[in-house]
């Protein structure tokens, strides 16, 4: 491993590093790795007392999807004191699985067992770690599940259809809702249902505000309106995909949110078999609705912390609705650049942002890793707080992620005794190394050089 030496010291003491939180309340936190920079030994804690926004880079192989799998197992050790965490406050954790490589999170690390399982655990026995018990959880789109290989224990995630806005409905049908005929017709369709419409025998359908997919296609067959606004073969095309999505488990009731985040429990939600369309729609519907019950119960809050004039009656009714509310929340999800990429805005990019940037003040907090940071939504990009960025060799990326570190730069770099600038410092790390930088970080100096810890549960990022 090469020799790293930066200056100035990145702390003013010889104690741990510990940012995140510009308080520094360091109620919550969660262990990242150690310093690997010449100096005392220093450990890196990300401090998880206020809510923020966490990028993670890193090309191929370099160790980012692992990152993210070292911060979702600290945010799953429930509450107390452990080796990797320290948590007081109830929080929640879901993680969008793109690839499906997560769900090896609920695999403890044994000594004996296969091949894979042993190799890791030496690694993490090696650095002196222990495994531990996790709260977490697996999801997966209704439908989806293949019983021929899935492991034990999977949930499935339901939707009702009356959750989808107007623009997931747009990209359910890859249509226009505003100027396409087809996407109009979907938009009239929804609205009629809600509202009410006249059947063509002249007698009143009444409107209803949770629907299904089989009330949309009843209102398509029997609307006067639709029927007289609309062409038999538009009619006919949107029957035809509707009547597919219908047929969809995954369309049919719906997963109460308070299932799928419970405080101090993780939730993984594999979404490598769904389509693409319905991978963005799911995002986009899950992320809407836990910001909506996330702003209602920090209303609540507030009202309770701070309106002197409640009633004792007022009172409980408060805080009854926020124990029914979600608790506070990581989202976390890896290769971000698939749903949020620069240039090609779509439901789950424009709610993933939405998310960014109102969430902290409702409790929310935000993880996303990509290996082609240049690649990613800028809009997301500027939300980021914290930055930890592994090996990166193109040079847009480098470029990129140099200047977007959050911490002050360090004065000098040296790596085995030659001076090097911070893109060539991201071109040299080792797979595991990170620089780490941090905005909410009022004692660090500059960022810093820090090896990820080894991971307590089975790592699923490799090729098999």
């Amino acid at each position: 491993m090469p020799s790293y030496r930066l200056t100035p010291d990145p702390i003013n003491s010889k104690g741990n590093i510990v940012a995140g939180d510009p308080a520094m309340r360091d109620k919550d936190r969660v262990l990242l790795g150690r310093s690997i920079e010449s100096g005392p030994n220093r450990e890196l804690w990300l401090d998880i007392s206020g809510e923020q926004v966490v990028a993670i880079f890193g090309k191929r192989g370099t160790g980012k999807s692992y990152t993210l799998g070292v911060l979702l197992e600290g945010l799953s050790a429930g509450p107390g004191e452990t080796r990797i965490s320290k948590l007081s406050t109830p929080r929640g954790a879901l993680v969008f699985d793109i690839m499906d490589i997560y769900w090896t999170s609920t695999i403890s690390l044994t000594e004996s067992g296969p091949h894979e399982i042993v190799n890791q655990y030496k690694g993490m026995k090696s650095k002196g770690y222990a495994t531990q018990t996790l709260n977490i959880d697996v999801w997966m789109p209704s439908g989806f599940e293949r019983a021929d290989i899935d492991p034990p224990g999977v949930n499935t995630l339901r939707i009702s259809p009356s959750e989808l806005a107007l623009d997931d409905w747009s990209a359910l049908f890859d249509v226009d809702v505003y100027t396409e005929p087809r996407g109009m017709l979907i938009a009239d369709l929804v609205a009629h249902v809600k509202n009410g419409y006249q059947n063509i025998d002249g007698t009143a359908a009444a409107g209803t505000q949770s629907f299904s997919f089989e009330d949309l296609l009843k209102c398509l067959e029997n609307d006067a309106e639709i029927l007289n606004n609309y062409q038999d073969l538009t009619r006919r095309s949107i029957r035809q995909r509707m009547t597919t999505y219908a047929s969809l488990s995954v369309f049919q009731g719906k997963t109460p949110l308070s299932e799928l985040l419970r405080p101090f429990r993780s939730s993984i939600l594999m979404l490598g078999r769904a389509p693409d369309e319905l991978k963005k729609v799911l995002v986009s519907v899950l992320l809407r609705g836990i910001l909506r019950n996330r702003r209602d119960v920090s209303f609540a809050r507030k009202r309770l912390d701070l309106d002197a004039n409640l009633t004792e009656e007022d009172r409980k009714s408060l805080e009854a609705f926020v124990a029914e509310g979600l608790p506070r929340t990581w989202i976390l999800m890896d290769e971000a650049h698939v749903l949020a990429a620069a240039g090609q805005a779509s439901v789950a990019s424009e709610s993933l942002i939405k998310y960014a940037k109102e969430g902290r003040n409702y409790g929310l907090s935000l993880a996303v890793a990509t290996q082609q940071p240049s690649a990613l939504d800028a809009r997301l990009l500027s939300q980021v707080e914290t930055l930890i960025c592994h090996q990166l060799t193109a040079p847009a990326d480098a470029t990129l992620a140099a200047r977007a570190m959050r911490s002050p730069s360090p004065s000098e770099i040296l790596i085995d005794g030659e001076r090097s600038d911070m893109e060539g410092l991201l071109r040299r790390l080792g797979q595991g190394e990170a620089v780490f930088s941090c905005g909410n970080a009022p004692a660090l100096n500059r960022s810093c050089l820090v090896s990820i810890r080894p991971r307590l549960t089975a790592h699923g990022g490799y090729e098999a």
